[in-house]
């Protein structure tokens, strides 16, 4: 129980009165007459006060949540009070996450209940811990606070982005490429093969009506089946991704993307794998085919941080491009600066082919960009124009070098690497490039 500004209002008086009775005797009993009376009020005040254990409250929040995206949280508060309570409710989310509220300061009537709405904006992947819901209310003659702790300590995790991960796979789902898969049997294709008799049992709405009337007996049409092919994401955990860039580090940029990617392969029939490297192969899940792959590979990922370390390219995508036994789309999300300083990697995704089809996928930083591109009117502001040129100037020679070597390249700010990741992909099968 915590005392209100009337309380101490009045306690203040009390020991101002007392004060003066050194020099007016009389005051002193008339303080003591007013901490009677405040104590007979405090008393009444607490009778006809709520109990504690009429109030009770529960928090709704998900056990996963998205990294970078604003995530819901609902606390549900119920009274049994037979009156309106002035509530104040602070909810213990953890400290590492940015949320929109400090503290709810509202009314609930009686009998009744309400719901609170905030967000969390995780910054990090990782376990955090919730803990307990405190409630305060304040008393009918607003002499006190009545203090409530409702213990709701629970564990989450905060995942990759699984949200951009559910809308990208309604959006494949409904998609023209994906709708003749949905309905396609396994073993049918959609490229002409042969012809042949029709035999009992086959599908009469793969009959060549044309090619029937002609022979006059039943023809069916046979497609040849379509190619199912394997595609390896590889994602660079060394040290230039542990850098943020527009809210997240680049591991996680790059780790969202590679997601996105992994589902569209697997909802496309490929064979998808990933892995993630650094000064050495740190997580490797080997080609699989199925949708439901994705949460085995999301949860072998959840955890996983970069390193200050140098990331060894050649020895990692020689690990595992020797895992892939037939050919693959071997995807390799990094960053690069220079032709000289990127020449490990340079030489790492050169020796890919001609046996896979690599593809360097960099982040593209919009700052340096419109550094470059900005009007200088002073030395620092020339200086700083001079080496944004220059940095853009050196990727692309390193992106003209990775040409030369028949790599595939996609340069995009981080906002739009998951889209053009995908359209990129779609459009490689759609070539049928691998």
């Amino acid at each position: 129980m915590i005392g209100g500004k009337l309380l101490y209002f009045i306690l203040g008086l009390a020991a101002l009165l007392f004060l003066a009775s050194f020099v007016l005797p009389w005051l002193g009993k008339l303080a003591l007459v007013i901490d009677a009376a405040v104590f007979l009020l405090l008393l009444f005040d607490y009778l006809i006060t709520p109990q504690s254990n009429l109030l009770s409250a529960q928090r709704i929040v998900s056990e996963r949540l998205s990294i970078g995206r604003k995530n819901d949280v609902q606390i549900e508060l119920f009274s049994q009070a037979g009156q309106p309570l002035n509530l104040r409710l602070r909810d213990s989310y953890p400290q590492e996450l940015e949320s929109d509220v400090r503290e709810f300061d509202f009314q609930i009537s009686a009998g009744s209940k309400a719901r609170l709405e905030y967000t969390l904006l995780p910054r990090r992947r990782g376990a955090y811990e919730f803990k307990d819901i405190y409630i305060r209310y304040r008393s009918r003659l607003a002499l006190f606070w009545r203090e409530l702790r409702v213990p709701a300590a629970r564990e989450i995790r905060v995942y990759p982005d699984l949200k951009a991960l559910q809308e990208l796979s309604v959006k494949l789902a409904h998609s023209s490429e994906l709708g003749d898969l949905k309905v396609r049997k396994r073993g049918q294709g959609t490229d002409f093969a042969t012809l042949r008799e029709y035999v009992s049992g086959d599908d009469v709405r793969s009959m060549d009506w044309k090619a029937t009337a002609r022979r006059d007996r039943p023809v069916l049409r046979v497609y040849e089946v379509d190619k199912e092919q394997t595609l390896m994401v590889l994602v660079d955990a060394g040290r230039m991704m542990l850098s943020d860039l527009e809210g997240l580090s680049r591991f996680d940029h790059a780790l969202n993307a590679a997601l996105s990617l992994v589902l569209t392969g697997l909802m496309r029939n490929d064979s998808v794998g990933l892995g993630i490297f650094a000064d050495k192969p740190i997580l490797y899940m080997p080609p699989r085919r199925g949708k439901s792959y994705l949460t085995r590979i999301l949860e072998a990922c959840c955890d996983i941080a970069p390193k200050m370390v140098e990331p060894d390219y050649l020895g990692a995508l020689a690990f595992f491009a020797a895992a892939q036994k037939s050919r693959s789309l071997m995807v390799v999300l990094s960053d690069l600066t220079d032709p000289t300083g990127s020449q490990s990697l340079l030489s790492g995704l050169g020796s890919l082919s001609p046996r896979h089809l690599p593809f360097c996928v960099t982040l593209r930083d919009r700052q340096v960009d419109q550094i470059s591109e900005s009007s200088a009117d002073n030395l620092s502001a020339i200086m700083k124009r001079a080496v944004a040129t220059d940095l853009i100037a050196q990727r692309e020679l390193a992106f003209s070098h990775l040409i030369r070597r028949g790599c595939l390249l996609l340069d995009c700010p981080p906002q739009e690497l998951s889209s053009k990741l995908v359209d990129k992909y779609l459009e490689i099968k759609a070539r049928s490039l691998i």
